[in-house]
């Protein structure tokens, strides 16, 4: 009696399981039909930007950095940073979504990643509205300062491109999902590893 007991709690367990992992495969792939045009999106951006900074870079190794400055690069940069902000927006605003659905026993279910994307938005947003003044701080021919200055704008471009690995870094735990882990579960195990360190 007592082993019957115990293999119908064990079959209803993983029952519960498995319902709750399809609810999550649920959410799992709405959330990735509805970011996937978001994440395109910021990638085509993302290779703009990249191609922009390459001619940042002949410029500078040409000995004429100022230039940059002068070349209406610097605001085609800051467009495209605000074209991608309105992508993590986007992004932030269905991952919320997406958190909503799921049971906070989900290795997806990770709250305290908006908190943390919406402060590098705010970040990223403040930096990318500052390119105007720095801009306006480089003399033509100051190659010293257009030099650190370009230093700042590099920076702030590999911020603005880190939205799209933001994008890909969400759905690692899409893997441990489908093999059924908790949040739990997974906690337990980098415990462990930690403990083995």
């Amino acid at each position: 009696m007592n082993m019957m007991r115990k293999v119908s709690l064990m079959v209803a367990f993983t029952t519960m399981s498995f319902a709750a992992l399809a609810s999550n495969q649920v959410a799992i792939d709405a959330f990735e039909a509805k970011t996937k045009p978001i994440a395109q999106d910021a990638k085509v951006l993302s290779d703009k930007q990249l191609v922009l900074m390459q001619e940042f870079n002949q410029l500078m190794d040409s000995g004429n950095a100022s230039a940059v400055f002068q070349s209406g690069k610097v605001q085609e940069l800051q467009a495209l940073g605000e074209q991608t902000l309105v992508q993590a927006r986007l992004f932030v605003k269905e991952y919320e979504q997406f958190l909503s659905q799921l049971p906070e026993t989900s290795t997806c279910y990770t709250p305290e990643n908006v908190t943390e994307y919406n402060s590098l938005i705010d970040e990223v947003s403040a930096n990318n509205q500052s390119l105007s003044e720095l801009s306006a701080t480089v003399s033509p021919g100051d190659n010293a300062g257009a030099t650190m200055a370009l230093l700042n704008v590099q920076m702030h471009a590999g911020r603005v491109s880190s939205f799209v690995q933001m994008f890909q870094l969400v759905k690692i735990c899409y893997v441990t999902e489908a093999m059924g882990y908790t949040k739990e579960d997974v906690e337990r195990m980098q415990a462990e590893e930690d403990d083995e360190q």
